[in-house]
């Protein structure tokens, strides 16, 4: 991971604040994100973005920052882009900035129904890869996953296409709030193949649906509470593959930092003998504040 920080976003445009933005709660929140190419990856096809959907623009590299959210929100997605020579990194990056330019086009919107603008947004993002492929035919076959939240003061909202994922950790518990959209994962529901069987599955890669492959993707939408100390993660198949849940939990439980988690989690996931990419994000909720100051600050990798 770089050393180097976030851009400040400056200062926001001069207007008199309305009623209701002025009695709108705000969330501390603590984030942090790092990504790691792998032992046997020439190219890294991961991204992942960072941003204050109010007011954020888009700095690289990242490191780590506090920030005051209120809706609409805090953006954190992980794309793993695949498709190797066919250029599984551009389709990691296209998705991730249309997702971005998409919710922040929408603005207070995002603020009303989360998950839904979620929902279009990675769709606007499908139909951008498909766009580029018709465009460029020597990108023909490339795609990416897609692990999308929203971060607002009080919940977070998720969109999920392949099989990226989103984790919460309250106190002790690790809970996955995402479903993997793989064939292994289908075998699973229709009991032809055991939980604990899925690590070893010859199989277990395989997707049932990712961005830029079809006209038409459904993205999988979940909505939890968020509650102070509660622990946000977003991460690529490079982390879950080579590490197993209960060290994830233990690394996040354990690492007093959100920078010195990510840390962790990218560092297990290497000496475990990962060989993909591995791309965290990691947010903490801190205190909710009814007026508190904030800097609007972004990062994209």
């Amino acid at each position: 991971m770089s050393d180097e920080g976030f851009a400040s976003a400056g200062p926001a445009p001069s207007e008199a604040p309305s009623p209701t933005s002025v009695e709108r709660p705000h969330r501390q929140l603590t984030v942090c994100g790092g990504t790691n190419i792998g032992a046997e990856r020439q190219k890294n096809q991961d991204t992942f973005v960072i941003a204050e959907l109010e007011s954020g623009r888009a700095s690289r590299p990242c490191v780590r920052t506090e920030v005051w959210v209120q809706r609409p929100g805090l953006l954190m997605l992980v794309c793993d882009g695949m498709g190797g020579a066919a250029a599984g990194e551009v389709a990691s990056r296209i998705a991730a900035r249309s997702i971005k330019h998409h919710l922040e086009h929408e603005g207070e919107n995002v603020g009303q129904a989360p998950a839904h603008s979620l929902e279009r947004a990675v769709c606007t993002a499908n139909d951008a890869i498909l766009e580029e492929a018709r465009a460029h035919p020597e990108e023909r076959g490339m795609g990416t996953t897609c692990t999308a939240a929203i971060l607002s003061p009080d919940r977070v909202s998720v969109a999920q296409v392949g099989d990226s994922r989103a984790y919460l950790l309250r106190g002790n518990e690790l809970r996955q709030l995402t479903r993997d959209q793989t064939l292994a994962e289908q075998l699973v529901e229709a009991g032809a193949l055991a939980p604990e069987e899925v690590r070893h599955f010859p199989l277990r890669n395989v997707l049932s649906q990712a961005l830029g492959t079809r006209g038409g993707v459904h993205a999988v939408l979940s909505d939890e509470e968020l509650r102070e100390g509660d622990r946000v993660l977003i991460c690529s198949d490079g982390l879950y593959g080579p590490v197993p849940d209960d060290s994830i939990a233990h690394i996040l439980r354990t690492s007093g930092d959100v920078a010195v988690a990510a840390e962790k989690l990218i560092a297990a996931a290497v000496s475990g003998g990962g060989s993909d990419d591995v791309t965290v994000v990691v947010a903490e909720c801190g205190r909710l504040e009814r007026e508190p100051p904030g800097r609007s600050t972004a990062c994209e990798r």
